[in-house]
């Protein structure tokens, strides 16, 4: 009897037991929040990720689109979110390493609220300048910038974008004064850089591409150390002798601080599948960014760590700030 009573008092706790009842994750849906508007780089990555995801699960992955104040907006929320593994942020070096430093009050603080999972892609800048103006180099645009202050001007996508701070970053290199315009956006920006309103970009190959291959702008270099497979012909700063002109924007997973450790496991395990899949490297590439190449938690925290410095500085050096 004493060991009929024993068995039933260990069932009895094998039922309640966490390690019984505890579901794989993930078990229901995910909100894959993208703190950017459809269609640019970051819900176009963030779509590539959950549609591979979910296929791997068979759990629903809903790309949420939630945009303003440089992407603040989107990333706050998944900070203040339950961490549980089913609020994600698909987010870009902006959210997690430029506006610590632009902005004065942030409604979140990225590296101790936001748990790095993984990169997902990176992409040169492409410095370009309308046909008209007369220069086919770095060295060129430099000396011509040098010699015609009053002339030469390059535009962003905004105050505080990657495309101003490198931008900024030339200046500082070739101390020289390219006066920088703001835009609300890459469209109008590129159209100007078309018609001759600005005379330069430093943005991304995603945005200015098209534009390069028509021949309606041109390419000098990229900032980045190997060459673009899709554009062979634009050389890198780093084989024009500036290898401190090297620096890239980027997209990554991020979970809200607390997420447990085994969910955090999974997702950087799907991660590193999709990363792996041709399928993926194959549409990234097309769309003119770098597939990553996975690296465990504790690497790309160190990763999104420098590249927080890093911009940092350049903000710093810009001038810029938001509010």
């Amino acid at each position: 009897m004493q060991f009929k009573w024993q068995c039933i008092a260990v069932s009895a706790m094998l039922l309640t037991s966490p390690a019984v009842h505890a579901e794989a994750y993930p078990s229901k849906p995910v909100r894959l929040i993208a703190p950017a508007p459809a269609g640019g780089g970051t819900d176009f990555l963030a779509r590539q990720y959950a549609m591979r995801w979910s296929g791997q699960t068979g759990q629903t992955v809903v790309v949420e689109n939630i945009s303003g104040a440089n992407g603040n907006i989107g990333a706050s929320q998944v900070a203040r979110a339950p961490a549980d593994g089913y609020t994600l942020l698909a987010s870009y070096v902006g959210t997690q390493a430029i506006n610590p430093s632009l902005y004065q009050a942030m409604p979140y603080n990225s590296e101790q609220d936001l748990v790095p999972i993984g990169n997902l892609a990176t992409y040169p800048f492409v410095i370009a300048v309308n046909s008209g103006v007369p220069v086919h180099s770095l060295a060129e645009l430099a000396d011509y910038a040098r010699t015609h202050p009053d002339k030469m001007s390059f535009g962003s996508a905004g105050v505080g974008s990657g495309g101003h701070l490198v931008g900024e970053l030339f200046n500082t290199r070739h101390n020289i004064k390219l006066t920088h315009v703001p835009y609300k956006g890459s469209a109008p920006m590129i159209q100007d850089l078309v018609g001759g309103q600005v005379q330069v970009i430093f943005d991304t190959l995603s945005t200015a591409g098209p534009f390069i291959k028509s021949g309606k702008i041109r390419a000098l270099a990229l900032t980045a150390d190997e060459r673009v497979s899709s554009y062979p012909d634009i050389p890198t700063v780093k084989e024009l002798g500036e290898p401190d002109m090297v620096i890239q924007g980027w997209y990554g997973i991020f979970a809200p601080k607390g997420t447990p450790a085994p969910v955090l496991d999974v997702l950087s395990a799907s991660l590193k599948t999709v990363l792996a899949s041709k399928d993926y490297q194959a549409r990234v590439l097309s769309a003119g960014y770098t597939p990553a190449k996975y690296i465990d938690r504790d690497a790309y925290a160190k990763f999104v760590h420098a590249e927080t410095q890093r911009w940092g500085g350049l903000v710093k050096t810009s001038g810029a700030t938001a509010n």
